[in-house]
Parts: C-alpha cells; structure tokens; sequence
C-alpha cells in the first residue's frame, strides 16, 4: 500500500494553541508499513498543566489522568524516536504539527519527520464534494468505524490510519496501479490547489515516455497467450519487451484492461514472491 512507513500521530491537548498556554495531555502515534498499522505508540502526558472541565468532558481525561501520567520529557523524546524520519500523517496536520514543535522546543529536541500528510486535505482532494471533511462525519460517510471513543488520542489516530489506506486504495484504483504509494507524493499533493491535483496525478501515474523497443528487444504478438494475471488479480497483456532509454534497463510494456499503458521492469514483472509463506509469481501467464 505504502513504499514507505508512515507515521500517524494525534494529540489531545489542555487548550487549542501551544501560543495560547495549550499543552499535550495525550498522544497516540500508529506506524503504517505497507498496508496495516505495525506499532503503536501511546501515552498519556503529564504537563503540568490544569485541565479545563470542557476538555474533560470533550475527551473525558482528567486532571487525576494526567497527574498520574509520565512527564511530558519522559514521553517525547521517545516518541520523536518512534517517528524516526517517516512522513508524518494527521487529521488538521498543521495543530499537531504545532504541538509536536511545541514540546520538542521545550526540551531541547528536534523532530526529524520528513513531511507532513494532512489527511483533511487529502481527503477533499481525493474525495471532493463529501458534506463534512471533520473526522467523525468523514468516517462515517466512508463507512470507517471509531473503534474506541472519539476525541481520545488512539482511538482517533486508529481511524485516521484507516482513512488514509482508503485514500491509498482509491488512489491505485483510480489510476488502475498495483505500484505502493511514495508517502512524498502524498505530501505533495497537500501542498498543491485542488484545481491542479487531478492533472498532477494523472502525470505522475502515467508510464514513463522514455520507454522504446530497441531491435534487441523486439515487439512481442499481442494475443491470448501473452495475457497475465498479477498476484493480487488483475488481468493485464504484454504488449513488448523495451528497455530504458535513459539506462538501456530491460522493462515489459503491458495494457491494463481499461487500456491504460504501463511498464515495470522485467526482472519485477517476472520475480517470484512469498505470499503466506507460499511462492508465487507476481505476474502469472494465462494460456487460455
């Protein structure tokens, strides 16, 4: 799903600006590799700060919570430690973001996440025209379910997670691409006008022109038996053997069923993959 670990982080925090006195009270970070959350890292944060009753009752933490809970240096040094490097992910990335900042500053530290998804704008690039881009309602319309209460920092760090492999599935399904999603596209594409999004994409998923048939590697006959059926399903013909212009590397030219013309290079479209400890291959010819 992912070609690279992504990190999605949530904080619940006493005041909504670290400007305005606001600090953490609680963080919830979920490492994505490939297409599933792998780690969780999650902490209540004791800041030592009061906790406003509209705050309780919003997320339901209270001051006995978080006056029990780790100090914010114990908790941040090892949370910036479990983001490493990834991209980072956040539902309104710009508040997180700024809180992260926040605390590491406080203590000397520095983040080191190389970028920033903002899963709402994502979500109104990918999905325009939905009545609310607020986490609950967007769930809801997609059909994500909160599994734990809403306005604490795991559980909506959890949905946020599955909001942003729906986002990477529609985004393969739309350009009808088996190829993981680069996290920096994603970045990207938040930083781009929703007008210009749709043109981004289609050049960026288009096959690379400086793919020609060379006469070491002439065309191969389009028919039945040079059709294939990928790993996870899809059918798809060779159209020619071609290498790299720019390398002379062998690539497989090869038609989606929408038509859509793609390239790999042969020795991916050929490689053998151990999927449930069994090996198969990840384009498989059909002879009928």
């Amino acid at each position: 799903m992912f070609e690279q670990a992504v990190v999605v982080i949530d904080f619940e925090t006493s005041g909504m600006s670290p400007e305005q006195g606001g600090r953490v009270t609680e963080v919830a970070a979920l490492r994505i590799v490939g297409g599933a959350v792998t780690e969780r890292f999650v902490s209540l944060v004791n800041s030592r700060v009061r906790i406003p009753y509209f705050i309780t009752e919003l997320t339901g933490i209270t001051q006995a919570m978080v006056d029990a809970a780790p100090p914010a240096e114990e908790v941040f040094p090892s949370l910036l430690a479990f983001i490493g490097d990834s991209a980072l992910v956040a539902h309104n990335a710009s508040f997180d973001e700024k809180f992260l900042w926040s605390e590491s500053q406080r203590l000397g530290l520095q983040p080191s996440h190389q970028g920033v998804i903002c899963s709402v704008k994502l979500a109104r690039r990918i999905c325009p025209g939905l009545p609310s881009y607020s986490l609950g309602p967007l769930a809801a319309a997609l059909k994500i379910r909160f599994e734990g209460r809403a306005h604490r920092a795991e559980a909506d760090a959890q949905v946020t997670a599955a909001l942003m492999l729906y986002l990477a599935t529609q985004l393969q399904q739309r350009y009808t691409t088996q190829a993981p999603i680069n996290p920096q596209l994603l970045v990207q594409v938040n930083r781009l006008a929703a007008a210009k999004v749709s043109g981004f994409l289609q050049k960026y998923f288009s096959p690379p022109e400086h793919a020609v048939v060379t006469a070491a590697s002439p065309a191969v006959s389009i028919g039945h038996s040079q059709r294939f059926r990928h790993y996870k399903g899809g059918i798809y013909e060779l159209v020619c053997e071609a290498t790299q212009e720019a390398d002379l590397s062998p690539v497989i030219v090869y038609r989606a069923q929408n038509g859509s013309i793609w390239t790999r290079p042969k020795s991916v479209f050929f490689e053998m993959l151990e999927i449930d400890g069994k090996q198969v291959q990840r384009f498989t010819p059909l002879t009928v």
